[in-house]
């Protein structure tokens, strides 16, 4: 049989549309969701943004949050609170309100957490394993992008669960000075007022999201370079000690009680002895948000592609961010495997961005990609005109132009409509339907003999739960890199070392285009056995577990 993809219709939502997960004032709240107080008093101080007004959440444990009010325009002022626990909770304010209100219990999953078991894994904070599959949207936050729920609502269907978006994007990416990024934040030269439209925007998108979709979550790009590609930081470096302050402490009031988010400081920067001011930077709102965020998001920054993570063994970063390209063979990981990290590549090579290198399989190539990250014990991302906020079922109806200039080999117009999602659900169903997560198990390549290749091309990859458990996948590639294609010519054939392993093993053939199953005859532990697809011309996943 051969293999044919094709993009499954009809994916039963697991979001809770209209739910209230985001709650205000006397109203119940739901636990691991956010609750909000506004306040009636006015705090003192000119600058309204500014104020130095407290609230102390008091749980029903008795444990005891300190947040900063935020300013929200008129003689508003709010606090929000991560709602960590059920039961009565208790709010006093430092302009001398004070108030409670009751949490119910709820399924929502919670923040993203180091996983307890294991910490190059992830989980929710209801303990179970976060499964990463992400998409690039650094729009999703820009007013002028309208199509932004449906976007969502697709991607989610498609299996996608993180998305990586601007905190408070500009408009016109790339064409204007990198401070003209930074007047998307300050309403003034000096950045001591926030520009309040714009986060407002980003905050009533975040709240829909977490009605609706509580398990997307979002790596948010905390701030923007400040420089041009491959120059230092030029805007932040200005800024006085103060200004950077009132800024870190406005983002973490408006958006940390939000569960689904996880942070990055900034995207694509150069660090080293040459960038100072870069260093100086990604180490500075590091250390801040490390310090004072209430809740500990996961934080990271992100350097630019090729780039070894830079702040290895800093105490602020939760997780390791890096960009590579054709990283089909997740060879990247291992240069981390010493070091208790998520590895997360957060760009390789997006489809429809650079002709030259764009995936000439995108289905395959991305599909690839995910497994074979996830199989190695880390996660990756797609990317897919990611200067639009567009509809994955619309990028077929109208060309797309990206914004390289006139004078770019890479300006192009494209006419076809995105496929590299198109399977990517089929990796949340493999989880799903199995209850199987990761967290567990331990990548250990060596057990597949044939799993050898150049850097990063596409090669079997294999991990294991305590000899108990193995899960293969074998990309079947006749080539790898931007034209990397499944051997339509061949079934996927390759042995697992199983030597000094006791017990009879179920077998299990997945084909991760369709989703399709097969049970295959079950095999003794003990020695080196041969595994046979029962499919031609296809990427395969073996599970193995004992009886």
């Amino acid at each position: 049989m051969q293999c044919k993809c094709w993009l499954l219709v009809g994916v039963l939502s697991l979001g809770t549309a209209g739910a209230e997960n985001f709650t205000r004032g006397a109203s119940a709240a739901r636990q691991f969701g956010v609750h909000e107080i506004e306040l009636r008093q006015r705090p003192g101080g000119g600058n309204p943004f500014a104020a130095a007004s407290t609230v102390k959440f008091t749980a029903p444990s008795g444990r005891e949050t300190a947040v900063k009010a935020f300013y929200d325009g008129g003689e508003t002022w709010r606090a929000r609170v991560y709602v960590s626990e059920s039961g009565q909770w208790r709010w006093q304010s430092s302009t001398g309100e004070n108030g409670v209100f009751r949490a119910t219990s709820s399924a929502l999953p919670g923040m993203l957490r180091r996983h307890r078991d294991n910490p190059r894994q992830w989980m929710t904070e209801n303990g179970r394993w976060f499964l990463n599959l992400s998409d690039t949207s650094y729009f999703l936050f820009l007013a002028d992008h309208k199509e932004w729920q449906r976007y969502v609502r697709e991607d989610f269907a498609l299996g996608i669960t993180s998305l990586r978006a601007t905190a408070i994007p500009a408009k016109d990416f790339g064409s204007r000075p990198p401070q003209s990024e930074w007047d998307a934040y300050c309403a003034d030269a000096d950045c001591t007022r926030p520009r309040l439209e714009n986060f407002q925007t980003t905050d009533a998108r975040l709240e829909w999201m977490l009605n609706n979709y509580p398990e997307m979550y979002v790596q948010m790009i905390l701030f923007p370079r400040g420089s041009l590609y491959a120059r230092d930081e030029a805007v932040w470096a200005k800024f006085s000690g103060g200004a950077k302050k009132l800024l870190m402490e406005y983002m973490l009031a408006r958006f940390a009680a939000y569960p689904q988010l996880y942070w990055l400081v900034v995207n694509d920067t150069h660090y080293g002895p040459k960038f100072p001011n870069n260093n100086a930077m990604a180490s500075e709102v590091g250390e801040y948000f490390a310090k004072h965020d209430p809740w500990g998001h996961l934080l990271s920054t992100g350097p630019v592609r090729f780039m070894t993570f830079p702040f290895r063994g800093a105490a602020w970063v939760s997780y390791y961010h890096i960009e590579d390209a054709f990283q089909l063979g997740a060879d990247k990981v291992e240069q981390y495997r010493a070091d208790p990290m998520h590895v997360f590549l957060g760009e390789d090579r997006y489809e429809q961005d650079r002709g030259r290198v764009d995936p000439r399989n995108p289905v395959y190539y991305y599909r690839c990609l995910f497994w074979s990250w996830l199989l190695a014990g880390g996660s990756a991302n797609y990317g897919g005109r990611w200067e639009r906020t567009e509809p994955y079922s619309e990028t077929g109806s109208k060309p797309y132009r990206n914004s390289y200039g006139d004078a770019n080999p890479d300006h192009r117009t494209y006419f076809q409509g995105l496929k590299g999602l198109d399977s990517v659900i089929y990796i949340k169903k493999f989880f799903a339907e199995r209850q199987l997560d990761l967290a567990g198990f331990e990548p250990k390549d060596g057990l597949v003999p044939s799993s050898g290749g150049g850097t990063g091309q596409p090669r079997p990859k294999l991990t294991h739960r305590g000899g108990r458990e193995y899960l293969v996948y074998d990309p079947n590639a006749a080539v790898g890199g931007m034209d990397a294609a499944p051997d339509t010519s061949r079934t996927a054939r390759f042995k697992v070392d199983l030597t000094g392993v006791k017990g009879t093993f179920r077998v299990e053939w997945y084909r991760p285009a369709d989703g399709a199953a097969e049970a295959g005859e079950e095999v003794m532990g003990g020695a080196a056995i041969e595994f046979v697809a029962p499919w031609k011309g296809c990427d395969v996943i073996l599970y193995l577990r004992t009886r």
